[in-house]
């Protein structure tokens, strides 16, 4: 039989620190934020600088750790700008979860790219996309202009980030070299991130990924490098795709999105 005294008791008392820090690391952000609203020393545990420190250091390593938390005195408030001050609460929590957002610009959001302006770039259905539309660039035999495509990555944490197009191919036609092209808008930037491709390159591709059994053409994944942010403070990050050969059309390129993936060090 459980008495009143047994029934009554918290066991999480007796548990120390570290064991909540190991249990907290396996939680979601939603269920980290829920056991917080249980008691007052989980709610006093779950919202130190400490925990969240813990948590960035066990998910992203040393010397991202090292980087943003222990030589930084990064801050990110709640509309997620960024301030160079310690004094705020908890600013490693704000900082991981920065780090846990994924950093995606899709094609579709034509406000968020810049666009050569001989063409009309439009937008077409696909289910497979990430927002349900992309970018289709195909012009007609009459239409020989360069292409360039460019966008930026707004207050983008220090670190090093590998710079991920998604794509996919439908017999390309683009002739002459097409430049990937990405850096950290900095005095003295980092590693830039760089790829040509020829349209040999962009055929190679079209074989390598399309699929005889369902007659379909598969997306894949282009990585042209990574870019690195130095310093403590975050910067933008300057993205680019370029062709400038302006006597034969270009077609047959569907544009999904471009990612930034934070390297683990």
């Amino acid at each position: 039989m459980v008495t009143k005294e047994q029934h009554e008791l918290d066991w999480s008392i007796d548990l120390i620190d570290s064991v909540w820090f190991h249990i907290g690391s396996y939680m979601s952000i939603h269920d980290i934020h829920r056991l917080t609203r249980t008691c007052y020393r989980l709610h006093t545990l779950f919202t130190s600088n400490d925990f969240w420190s813990y948590l960035i250091r066990k998910k992203f390593g040393n010397q991202i750790w090292h980087r943003l938390i222990k030589n930084s005195s990064l801050f990110i408030d709640d509309e997620n700008k960024i301030f160079n001050c310690i004094t705020k609460p908890c600013h490693s929590k704000l900082i991981y979860i920065e780090l846990m957002t994924r950093k995606c610009i899709s094609f579709s959001e034509f406000n968020l790219f810049s666009f050569d302006t001989n063409r009309n770039y439009t937008t077409i259905a696909d289910p497979s996309s990430l927002n349900g539309y992309v970018l289709y660039i195909k012009d007609s035999l009459e239409l020989c202009y360069s292409l360039h495509i460019e966008t930026i990555f707004k207050n983008i944490l220090p670190g090093k980030y590998d710079v991920i197009w998604r794509m996919k191919l439908d017999i390309p036609y683009i002739v002459g070299d097409t430049e990937f092209y990405a850096a950290a808008e900095q005095i003295s930037p980092g590693q830039v991130a760089y790829m040509r491709w020829t349209q040999e390159d962009f055929l190679s591709m079209y074989r390598c990924f399309y699929c005889d059994i369902t007659k379909t053409n598969l997306w894949f994944y282009q990585t042209i490098g990574f870019v690195e942010i130095n310093g403590n403070k975050p910067c933008d990050v300057y993205i680019s795709m370029t062709n400038y050969n302006s006597l034969h059309a270009k077609h047959g390129i569907y544009l999904d999105y471009v990612e930034l993936k934070l390297r683990l060090e």
